[in-house]
């Protein structure tokens, strides 16, 4: 079957307008009730949404608020206390120098016919005061090799009036302590 369009060509292009225009806003309706659909679930989403979190927000509080919350709350502030209080004596502590290991130490390398009379710290210029007698210059020399080869002493420093006698010999000498990581003590 054929089509015959005898219309005179001003027609036609009004009605070709009118086609496209009539395809146009059936095209514009059909987006705008999708868009309408889709504002529609976003604005139902929103306020469940809301809703939810409205729900979250109350049962938090009412969690605050119950005994047992508190409680764990103060214990958990109890345990940050204890906490802050040992970190800071494990700061006091690498800040000490543990006696014990020096002096077992200076026991083990004092050679006989060497006496020690006195041991003392003076914490003002962290030195340490070794006093003491020797019976003869040679076992005094071997102590003060020692105490120099000694990992617990650094700066050993004796005056020469230790030198001045052959025997019967009153020492001293002076050091400073190394403090020792706990893995280093013998």
């Amino acid at each position: 079957m054929f089509k015959l369009n005898l219309l005179p060509p001003q027609e036609k292009k009004r009605l070709e307008l009118t086609e496209f225009a009539f395809l146009l806003i059936s095209f514009g309706c059909r987006l705008a009730i999708i868009l309408i659909i889709f504002v529609v679930i976003l604005i139902t989403t929103y306020f469940s949404l809301f809703i939810l979190v409205k729900a979250q927000d109350n049962l938090i509080e009412v969690r605050q608020n119950d005994e047992k919350t508190q409680h764990q709350m103060e214990i958990e502030g109890k345990i940050e206390k204890v906490n802050q209080e040992a970190r800071r004596i494990f700061i006091k502590q690498s800040e000490l120098i543990i006696w014990t290991p020096i002096l077992e130490r200076l026991s083990k390398i004092t050679p006989s016919g060497v006496y020690l009379i006195n041991f003392s710290y003076r914490a003002s210029s962290e030195e340490i005061n070794i006093t003491g007698w020797a019976n003869n210059r040679d076992k005094l020399l071997v102590f003060e090799n020692l105490l120099k080869e000694s990992p617990y002493f650094e700066d050993l420093n004796a005056p020469l009036s230790n030198l001045i006698k052959q025997t019967d010999i009153n020492f001293s000498f002076t050091a400073k302590p190394v403090k020792l990581l706990e893995e280093d003590k013998e």
